[in-house]
């Protein structure tokens, strides 16, 4: 049998250092990171975010320098156990839209689901649906074991407002922050830093590891005008007080009846402008 003879770019492509080979990859991926100007200038931002948190943690250890009004009398655990239940729903619910999104994106079938005879929101809203649930139970799977750790939890008119209203109202805030993290997602594609980045601001403003009275003026101020803090508060105030903080609950429910239609319309508005561009199925 005759030698089919290998081309000569082929012969020579092999013959090439392992160092140009490696060049090349590195100039190939540096293009394709640099095409996501959003996702690169996230991930700087974080670092500062992550480094903010570790430091007022270290705050928080250092007793000495915590204000009179901090109100840890049940010890820093269980005010860390219920702010990391909060967290574990958070993360869970913010995750859950855009990752569920750009699934139906890479397998080819987020163009035929927007196709099919139901609005943008009903698809947005039921591919999340058993990661909420999810979310939810796994929240409070965190504080049952807690509870085998030594947490008390109260049992009373703020437990049951907190749990039956703050919870469902919270995880509906969580969850317009994910419909606008994956609004994000259908037009600029790269969102894993924005959602690290949400992650982190909801650990260093929301209280979820250390009383945000610890926090200079400017980052307390803003801290307390987030609807994520105002959960973790009224949850900590039903679970470890027994107690109903209605003005915060009646601000977190009112956030989360106007936020949600608000997300809703702007991923619509976003399914409409990545569909004009023709960049719907792109990822």
């Amino acid at each position: 049998m005759k030698a089919v003879p290998i081309p000569a770019p082929m012969v020579a492509a092999e013959r090439l250092p392992v160092r140009l080979w490696l060049a090349a990859f590195v100039r190939r991926d540096w293009r394709i990171a640099r095409s996501y100007r959003l996702q690169f200038l996230l991930e700087v931002c974080a670092v500062p975010l992550t480094l903010g948190m570790f430091y007022f943690l270290s705050r928080l250890i250092d007793g000495g320098r915590l204000p009179s009004d901090v109100d840890l009398s049940q010890g820093y655990f269980a005010f860390a156990a219920v702010g990391l239940a909060v967290l574990r729903m958070a993360q869970t619910s913010l995750n859950s839209f855009s990752t569920r999104l750009r699934s139906e994106q890479t397998t080819g079938t987020f163009e035929t689901l927007l196709s099919s005879p139901v609005s943008p929101t009903v698809v947005v809203l039921g591919s999340a649906a058993f990661d909420l649930l999810r979310a939810t139970v796994g929240g409070l799977a965190t504080l049952v074991v807690a509870m085998l750790f030594g947490l008390r939890l109260e049992l009373g008119l703020g437990t049951v407002v907190s749990i039956l209203v703050g919870l469902p109202a919270l995880i509906a805030t969580f969850a317009t922050a994910g419909v606008v993290v994956a609004s994000c997602a259908v037009v600029f594609k790269q969102v894993t830093a924005l959602l690290g980045m949400v992650t982190a601001v909801l650990a260093l403003l929301a209280g979820v590891y250390f009383p945000v009275e610890i926090l200079p003026g400017p980052l307390r101020a803003l801290a307390n005008v987030l609807p994520f803090t105002w959960g973790v508060d009224v949850l900590r105030a039903g679970l470890l007080r027994g107690e109903v903080a209605e003005g915060r609950l009646g601000l977190l429910v009112g956030f989360a009846v106007v936020a949600m239609p608000l997300a809703l319309w702007l991923f619509r508005h976003a399914v409409d402008y990545a569909r004009r561009h023709g960049t719907l199925t792109q990822f």
